[in-house]
């Protein structure tokens, strides 16, 4: 087990913050959950491409927490999916590869219409604070996350990824 994937396991055990129960959020409500990766460039170009992807998929909390241990059945159609896990102070892609920005401690802003700003701490980078904001309309299965500043050969450079909500992904 990657020792980011260690401490995870431990903070997720030991807070046991990534699946609560379910619950409604509204508008104001800030996007803490599970959301599935949705892999074509550029983003969903509608809520259809969503739909259908998490047809496909059949994501759950389950599988979302099964995918970033790697611990998902070859023969599972979540197989190959990926997963981000937001709560009040983690952000945890299970996608992320060592010495990535994307992972880590994360303060949650306000959100407003939908949009929350948050800073991110990453776990392999700690003096490299990353800010960003996540684009959540609670009448949308699009959620966009852009990291802003991630350091880069030729200086610094903002990542966005998507990804899809799914029934059951929202916790609290």
């Amino acid at each position: 087990m990657k020792p980011r994937h260690a401490l995870a396991a431990i903070l997720a055990v030991a807070s046991g913050y990534f699946f609560a129960l379910p619950a409604a959020l509204s508008a104001d409500d800030s996007p803490i959950g599970a959301y599935l990766w949705f892999p074509e460039p550029g983003g969903p170009k509608s809520e259809q491409d969503c739909h259908d992807l998490v047809a496909r998929v059949k994501p759950s909390k389950e599988k979302a927490e099964m995918s970033l241990w790697g611990w998902l059945p070859e023969n599972d159609p979540s197989a190959g999916s990926f997963y981000l896990l937001l709560s009040k102070t983690r952000m945890e892609p299970t996608y992320g590869a060592e010495g990535d920005y994307d992972s880590g401690t994360v303060t949650l802003g306000e959100t407003v219409n939908g949009e929350t700003a948050f800073t991110l701490i990453p776990d392999d980078h700690p003096d490299t604070p990353i800010k960003g904001t996540i684009m959540a309309k609670p009448d949308s299965s699009i959620v966009v996350v852009t990291l802003r500043g991630i350091p880069a050969d030729a200086g610094t450079t903002d990542r966005t990824t998507y990804f899809c909500r799914f029934e059951g992904g929202i916790v609290t």
